[in-house]
């Protein structure tokens, strides 16, 4: 065989290789599901048995799907440049929908977290504190079988479920305290990952 015949070949199998593979990742990625954004069992539909354990936990409403339920300040800069409040962007418990809410009211136990934005640096962060009632606490307790239970610094204990009680409990403590230094601020800060943007 000549060499133009070779390079011809070995042109026509890299490019057949080529296609094939943009082939097979854009099937890939078209035919990609996203993981749901609400459960579908807390608006009455079917979950199927397959769907994985850990999305049927995901709450289904989240406070950015929903009209902030308090007042809050204006925001205000001041002539030092710093700012009244953070930008509050959303908030929700770690396993209770905020729509549907426990399925006792009275007796519950949550990681509540609000995320927010500092206006100054643009940095997002947020606050994460542990909501019960007192009956929740007493079932967590007993449902542990041990002699206490250790929350965190961060509790906030409420008579029943009222999402604005509770959102206006943590927002007044973080306006308190907002200009403060960072080590100051109340609640536990989580750190939000680097935007990559």
């Amino acid at each position: 065989m000549s060499d133009p015949i070779k390079i011809a070949i070995f042109i026509a199998v890299f490019a057949a290789l080529l296609l094939l593979g943009r082939k097979l990742s854009s099937y890939d990625s078209s035919h990609a599901v996203p993981g749901p954004s609400i459960r579908p069992a807390a608006y009455g539909m079917k979950v199927d048995e397959e769907v994985d354990e850990k999305m049927k936990s995901l709450p289904a409403t989240v406070g950015a799907d929903l009209p902030f339920p308090i007042l809050l300040p204006d925001i205000e800069m001041d002539k030092d440049g710093r700012y009244n409040r953070p930008e509050f962007l959303n908030y929700y418990f770690e396993k209770i929908d905020l729509a549907s809410g426990p399925s006792d009211p009275k007796s519950f136990i949550d990681t509540f977290f609000l995320e927010a934005r500092g206006l100054e640096d643009g940095y997002t962060f947020k606050y994460r504190y542990t909501v019960a009632t007192p009956s929740g606490l007493q079932q967590a307790l007993d449902s542990m079988r041990k002699p206490s239970l250790s929350l965190g610094s961060q509790v906030i204990i409420v008579p029943r479920w009222d999402v604005p009680l509770i959102l206006k409990t943590v927002v007044d403590e973080i306006l308190e305290t907002y200009q403060a230094s960072p080590e100051d601020l109340p609640g536990q800060i989580l750190k939000a990952p680097e935007d990559a943007s």
